[in-house]
């Protein structure tokens, strides 16, 4: 059995969705459901059963109700930039992870979990994925330093499951991200901006280095992203253990993702217009991000090209956010 945490989620639903494709279907999910649209993630993808998060470390205790666990994908976390409960991000993001590391340890079971590009902070440190380099970053909001604090305790560590992997996810979008909201990528949000105005508003810059508009960002398509992860499981007995990089490993501007939009909707005159940053947020803002994909590449071997933007917000635009049904 593969377990998925945060499988109703965005990354996890998608995840599912890739090892569907690859005839995998013993699958536990893990997560809060609630009353909320998340369960239509899961409405169209293969698994066995879902457990409550709050009933799974007990579950796990007891034994998993003898079942064989193959490997453990943790994607359940809080992934709110802007959460300011840290007590609630250091219980459900440090100490949780801390837990299912040390299950997997304890029973030799492969462990990939979801960090941050958010724990580079500003990017002064660079964005280099060497677990070397975790000392000095210096993350910008509570949520990154919750995921900071957890690769820093891995980085203590002197037993540890047979592989692992912490993946420092960068601007992650695509399809199954819609119930998070003003968290979600901002493609699902330029789409209806098109519709009903023919423009885009995007923030305007407050360094004078970057143009409005200029901002940068690594854009990941969430296919690409499930594909490395379906890699790393598939391969644990020869990748190397370690933090991993998960972005495009190019840094796109805003307003190169708007006029992707723009072009995926078929519209001939893109137009932008620039607002104003919410002061909360200026303080937080990372004008530049851009993956190192070196270690992914010779460590983990993965190979695969990673998807233009121009070509991921096509399909993601075309064939989901226009579409009556716009689930994996």
């Amino acid at each position: 059995m593969i377990i998925v945490t945060g499988g109703a989620g965005f990354i996890g639903s998608a995840l599912i969705w890739q090892l569907n494709n690859l005839g995998i279907d013993n699958i536990l999910v893990v997560d809060r459901l609630g009353t909320a649209n998340k369960w239509q993630n899961l409405n169209k993808r293969a698994f066995r059963t879902a457990i409550h998060k709050d009933e799974f470390l007990p579950w796990l205790e007891r034994g998993a109700d003898g079942a064989a666990v193959e490997a453990i994908f943790h994607l359940g976390a809080s992934s709110s930039t802007t959460e300011t409960d840290c007590d609630y991000l250091m219980s459900n993001n440090v100490n949780y992870s801390i837990s299912l590391w040390k299950y997997c340890t304890r029973n030799k079971i492969p462990y990939i979990y979801a960090s941050s590009a958010a724990t580079y902070g500003d990017g002064s440190e660079g964005f280099s994925d060497e677990m070397k380099k975790v000392p000095s970053l210096r993350p910008l909001n509570p949520y990154g330093f919750s995921k900071q604090k957890f690769d820093h305790w891995v980085s203590f560590q002197t037993k540890a499951p047979p592989f692992w992997a912490g993946l420092k996810f960068f601007n992650v979008y695509g399809p199954q991200e819609y119930h998070k909201g003003s968290q979600a990528s901002v493609v699902p949000q330029f789409v209806p901006q098109v519709l009903n105005t023919s423009a885009i508003k995007l923030f305007k810059s407050y360094r004078n280095d970057y143009a409005h508009g200029a901002q940068q960002r690594d854009f990941v398509y969430v296919k690409d992203c499930v594909k490395i992860m379906a890699h790393l499981y598939r391969n644990a007995a020869k990748a190397k253990s370690g933090l991993y990089n998960v972005g495009s490993g190019e840094a796109r501007s805003f307003a190169d993702l708007a006029r992707a939009v723009f072009k995926a909707m078929d519209n001939a005159e893109p137009r932008l217009e620039f607002i104003e940053m919410p002061e909360a947020l200026r303080s937080q803002y990372q004008y530049h991000t851009q993956a190192e994909l070196m270690r992914l590449r010779e460590f983990a071997g993965y190979m695969e090209p990673m998807t233009k933007i121009e070509d991921g917000v096509a399909d993601y635009v075309r064939n989901y956010l226009l579409k009556n049904d716009r689930y994996l």
